[in-house]
């Protein structure tokens, strides 16, 4: 016992039990590593649970953008727009923003649309292994992708974020407005054209799928620790302190895979790492009278459609805003009723929920030892696509704690960057 806790030893220990945490878990223990999960909230909890459902391989086209700087003060101002900010946390996040600001020239930009490209084309083989030996292969739907465009002009200025999908290798099809209504009957005649990734698939309730990867994870012999960690720390023996309110945990190797809460468990590396938070939103509205198919984005409104039973979710927007807990109800009226502009026969809102997206000013993922610690790993930043990368980036931990060679370069997302 120390200070009345009592203290347990694995080999390695991951914080952090979203769609990333638990991944890592996985692939850890596939190695034979004795591992521990921890988390505050239970299995399905976390961001990736709120997401828009989607397997989106074809994600490599960050926020950032050589003319996005021109055009936030009139996206801000709009009211209906899909970007927000609170202005009473804005302050706070300057030193972010202005790293933002610097990777939207269009060098930056190509170098992060190589980076996303290239971790993107091995989610699959990182992911599928983790779904098929859990047994949850009834919780993924193959049909496909569509991006749509209600005008030539939103079409015509996606010509450059679709040729660079394109060279990168990205399976993804040019639809017409006839094509689009062949795909998804129950859309308004408005959209100009479209485009149909082919290779995505849908999740039906990310939530279910995490709970499912965790309950796979303890039959395998793996520990869920239900707690609130309060330090992780060097132990001067070649180990790691994970402290808990109730347990102390020592182990060979900790694995940070705690979203937009990260620095807040590393507060040594807060000044340094540039780690922020994007808010989310998604509504449920009820669509007993509405048939859609499979996911559908609208390019120019910022948000995603996606079929969950008897009910769509409508997934998306981008608030800057931090940790805050208070909802922005401009952001979820504007969503609701766009939705309705497409989909008339939508419902009633039955929910809504807003989450916490771990944000790089660079758009990219956090994935390597500590600048500080080689022995805590750093699994965090995945802004939108977390629930696609958490596969890949629980392979490449693995590969990492056992000193293993990666099968591609992951020196674009090496933490070492930002030092």
């Amino acid at each position: 016992m120390t200070d009345g806790k009592s203290v347990v030893k694995y080999d390695v220990v991951v914080v952090g039990a979203g769609m990333v945490g638990i991944s890592c878990a996985l692939w850890l223990q596939k190695s034979g590593l004795s591992v521990c999960l921890i988390d505050r909230q239970p299995p399905g909890a976390s961001t990736a649970s709120g997401s828009a459902c989607t397997f989106a391989d074809y994600a490599c086209i960050p926020i950032n953008s050589p003319s996005l700087p021109l055009n936030i003060p009139a996206m801000v101002l709009k009211k209906d727009s899909p970007l927000a900010i609170k202005w009473n946390y804005i302050h706070r996040m300057l030193p972010w923003l202005g790293q933002f600001l610097s990777n939207c020239r269009p060098h930056r930009v190509t170098h992060i649309i190589d980076g996303l490209a290239g971790i993107l084309s091995h989610a699959e083989s990182g992911l599928m292994p983790l779904i098929e030996e859990a047994g949850a292969t009834d919780l993924i739907q193959h049909r496909g992708c569509l991006y749509l465009y209600n005008s030539v002009k939103g079409f015509d200025a996606a010509g450059a974020d679709i040729l660079a999908r394109r060279e990168r290798g990205v399976s993804l099809r040019e639809i017409s407005a006839s094509e689009v209504q062949d795909l998804e009957p129950a859309l308004e005649h408005i959209f100009h054209k479209g485009v149909f990734f082919n290779k995505a698939f849908q999740f039906l309730f990310p939530g279910k799928l995490i709970e499912r990867f965790t309950e796979h994870f303890v039959r395998q012999g793996g520990v869920f620790l239900s707690e609130n960690v309060r330090a992780i720390e060097n132990t001067g023996t070649k180990g790691v302190s994970i402290q808990c309110d109730q347990t102390q945990i020592l182990t060979e190797k900790a694995v940070v895979a705690a979203g937009a809460h990260a620095l807040a468990l590393l507060p040594a590396l807060a000044w340094k790492m540039p780690l922020e938070t994007e808010r989310g939103y998604h509504i449920m509205l009820k669509a007993n009278n509405v048939e859609l198919n499979r996911p559908v984005g609208w390019a120019e409104k910022g948000f995603y459609m996606t079929p969950l039973e008897d009910q769509i979710r409508i997934a998306g927007t981008v608030e800057l805003g931090g940790l805050q807990t208070n909802y922005t109800d401009r952001l979820l009226n504007y969503m609701e009723a766009t939705a309705k502009e497409v989909l008339p026969g939508l419902g009633a809102r039955e929910s809504s929920w807003l989450g916490f997206r771990p944000s790089m000013p660079d758009a990219l993922p956090v994935i390597g030892p500590s600048p500080q610690d080689k022995n805590i790993i750093l699994a965090f930043g995945h802004q939108h696509v977390g629930l696609t990368l958490g596969g890949i980036t629980g392979k490449i931990v693995s590969s990492i704690v056992e000193g293993k060679d990666i099968a591609f370069d992951i020196s674009p997302y090496s933490p070492q960057r930002f030092q």
